[in-house]
């Protein structure tokens, strides 16, 4: 179960615009959150105020995490490498997932929502968590929002039926409490892997997994969700499921780090990889 979160921060409003994911989880059942925010040590030399000033900026987010209804919310201010430090912190911490954000190229420092996300998510040993932003243009100025208002309205779990997706069914079945609309579950058969399979060979696979898929519907569908459907599909998995995605439009695409492969404990796979890049929704990469 997720119970604890850790979440960096930039002292920016886009920080602000993500609140209400942080809402939705506290619904699903985050209990603790955890506010961090990294200020460079060459900044911290330049001005001695930056880190007491994102103590202030913190403290007040934390008052309003709280008056939303947050039960435990702490903070912190830490000097270093950003990616570094937040990594340490959530094994620190042992929290269950740690929060990061996306946004579109150019709109805020890259040194930490671009490059920092993107470390954050290969060297990661714990769940992350990636809400995407657009950019939106408020009176002439370059701004972004979530891409999604509601993070867990309507939720895809992407399954290849490994180990990595046997510890994405958890989070799903902890989003009962936030009443998502749907829950879909997706899984691709890849002909990648199945270069040297036999048509029928093919077939017995898709019955097998198809009753896979039966199987988790019910579990889901047991638990009170509104709705549960599901997809079997077989193909490119990166291309089909990228089409599904965009088809469906779920708020959150739930994946395994990797897949049935030998990569490294750490390493991403292919599919999940790109589903954190390319899709607008936003993404829990589970390890």
């Amino acid at each position: 179960m997720f119970a604890t979160m850790l979440f960096p921060v930039e002292i920016s409003g886009v920080t602000e615009r993500m609140f209400c994911a942080v809402s939705d989880l506290v619904r699903a059942g985050i209990r603790e959150v955890t506010l961090l925010h990294v200020v460079l040590k060459r900044e911290a030399e330049a001005d001695p105020g930056a880190v007491e000033y994102s103590r202030k900026v913190l403290r007040e987010w934390k008052r309003r995490l709280e008056a939303a209804g947050t039960p435990s919310v702490r903070y912190d201010v830490a000097v270093g490498i950003p990616w570094v430090e937040i990594i340490e912190r959530a094994a620190q911490d042992q929290s269950s997932v740690i929060l990061m954000g996306s946004h579109p190229a150019g709109i805020l420092r890259e040194t930490f929502l671009g490059n920092e996300t993107e470390n954050v998510l290969h060297h990661a040993d714990r769940p992350v968590l990636i809400l995407k932003l657009r950019l939106i243009e408020p009176v002439g100025e370059a701004a972004c929002t979530l891409a999604k208002d509601r993070l867990l309205q309507r939720v895809l779990f992407a399954t290849d039926f490994s180990p990595d997706a046997e510890k994405c069914i958890p989070f799903v079945e902890q989003t009962v409490h936030a009443g998502p609309e749907e829950v879909m579950v997706v899984h691709i058969q890849d002909l990648r892997t199945l270069a040297y399979a036999t048509a029928t060979q093919i077939e017995e696979f898709n019955r097998r997994d198809a009753r896979r898929l039966s199987d988790l519907k019910q579990r889901f569908a047991s638990l009170g969700f509104a709705k549960v459907t599901t997809v079997l599909r077989t193909g490119n998995a990166i291309a089909e499921l990228l089409a599904i995605i965009a088809s469906a439009e779920p708020t959150l695409v739930v994946i395994g780090a990797k897949g049935r492969s030998n990569l490294a404990p750490m390493m991403l796979g292919g599919v999940s990889e790109t589903v954190a890049h390319a899709a607008s929704s936003h993404v829990l990469v589970v390890r």
